[in-house]
């Protein structure tokens, strides 16, 4: 089972993408991203493995949210919005939930070492690639709680772009919300 898009559509007077995200042993969930009136060509689309995404997250050097990316199922279950997420979802294909908003970021870290005696100093390079949130941390959990292996994520171009080099579901695309007013995505 994969995450897909099932329609295009009309809604409150913006169109609308919705998509079907499959879960372990239960009944799909849907998700949605809306065109905006600004800035369509420039917000990504990317089907992300949850296990890759999740490690990303782990990854964040800044620690932002750590307590949360460093949970499992049980923990993120007594996370206090988690019911909210849940009465999200329950409305279905009606009222979809919006994409989570995800940064992606790659990110060189320099540390330096010191050997005393021979008074020589040598410097360490480690290239971190990372998510961090911007909204949706709480769908997030609820979706890997209930056994989510893909959904989908908004992103600005082009991290876009690297994000799904680093953790898409293999044989996706990156698409824009302006390919969705176009009708470029079905």
């Amino acid at each position: 089972m994969a995450v897909s898009l099932i329609t295009i559509e009309e809604r409150y007077g913006a169109k609308t993408a919705i998509f079907s995200v499959p879960l372990a042993g239960r009944k799909p969930v849907f998700m949605c991203v809306v065109e905006t009136p600004y800035e369509n060509e420039h917000r990504g689309v990317v089907m992300v493995d949850a296990r890759k995404f999740l490690r990303l997250w782990r990854a964040d050097p800044y620690k932002h949210h750590q307590e949360i990316a460093k949970g499992n199922p049980q923990t993120w279950r007594q996370d206090r919005k988690f019911t909210a997420a849940a009465e999200g979802f329950s409305y279905g294909i009606k009222n979809p939930v919006p994409l989570p908003e995800v940064e992606y970021a790659e990110i060189k870290q320099t540390s330096v070492s010191y050997k005393f005696l021979r008074f020589s100093r040598k410097e360490h390079i480690r290239h971190v690639r990372c998510v961090s949130f911007i909204n949706g941390i709480t769908r997030t959990i609820w979706l890997l709680s209930h056994g989510c292996e893909a959904f989908p994520v908004e992103c600005q171009l082009p991290e876009a772009r690297t994000l799904h080099r680093a953790a898409s579901v293999a044989g996706t695309r990156v698409f824009t919300v302006r390919d969705v007013q176009d009708g470029l995505i079905l």
